[in-house]
């Protein structure tokens, strides 16, 4: 979109002189539309900041021990290079490993940022994945099933290194949107602009080492997880519902 955007030393359009006589009506065409994409881009200038977190801390409300599930001392994930974790571009960071009986390890990492400014972009498994050396053997879109009603957009990916091999299921909230992609995400973001807000948003990742299908177990550990916690973490792993 574009337009013109006023700030304290430009000249106030809606003030302007009148067309000289004799203008001709392109002019005053052209005059109105400035106006109009003026107006549009005050309108769409964002207002309200959202932060779902708060002032609440990731590791305080992400719960050690639910539903059979225990923490383990050692986490083990895949995590991006250090030269973008020195940025410290995100707010808060959790990344721990859970086991259970009976099932297979999972590493969860969830990463948020108060307002958006990559964070979601430098933990994607898309990203971080093949900065550590493994190659995407497989990417396809996924759903989540967290409680009755409540689906989220996720993604499945496999991800191979010579050493081992990682299979993720994950998925992203921006504000009110669940972008799967890098170019949904922009969308969102601008989306989400367009009425007011500067949005927040969330990464969350599951994986685990396990062979053959797990997308039923890391779903089942998502929907443990989502009914451990309080009503703060749920809405800064859904959004306000």
């Amino acid at each position: 979109m574009s337009g013109v955007v006023l700030t304290p030393g430009d000249t106030e359009l809606s003030g302007a002189a009148p067309a000289p006589e004799g203008g001709s009506r392109r002019e005053l065409l052209l005059g109105g539309m400035m106006l109009a994409a003026a107006g549009t881009a005050l309108w769409a200038t964002p207002r309200r900041y959202q932060a779902l977190l708060g002032k609440s801390k990731l590791n305080d409300l992400v719960p050690r021990t639910f539903d059979g599930w225990s923490m383990e001392a050692v986490s083990g994930l895949v995590l991006p290079p250090p030269d973008q974790m020195s940025d410290q571009i995100y707010k808060e960071l959790v990344t721990r490993t859970y086991s259970r009986p009976g099932q297979p390890s999972v590493m969860l990492l969830i990463a948020y940022g108060g307002s958006q400014g990559g964070v979601l972009q430098v933990h994607r498994p898309e990203v971080c994945y093949p900065a550590g050396g493994y190659r995407l053997t497989r990417i396809e879109p996924h759903v989540t099933p967290l409680a009755p009603g409540i689906e989220v957009p996720s993604r499945f990916i496999r991800a191979e290194s010579d050493v081992r091999t990682e299979q993720i299921v994950y998925w992203t909230r921006l504000g009110s949107h669940f972008p799967r992609t890098w170019r949904e995400q922009r969308v969102a973001v601008l989306e989400e602009n367009l009425v007011g807000i500067v949005p927040d948003g969330v990464l969350v990742r599951l994986s685990t080492l396990a062979p053959g299908p797990v997308e039923g177990a890391l779903d089942g550990f998502a929907a443990s997880l989502y009914r451990a916690v309080g009503a703060r973490m749920r809405s800064v792993l859904v959004g306000e519902r």
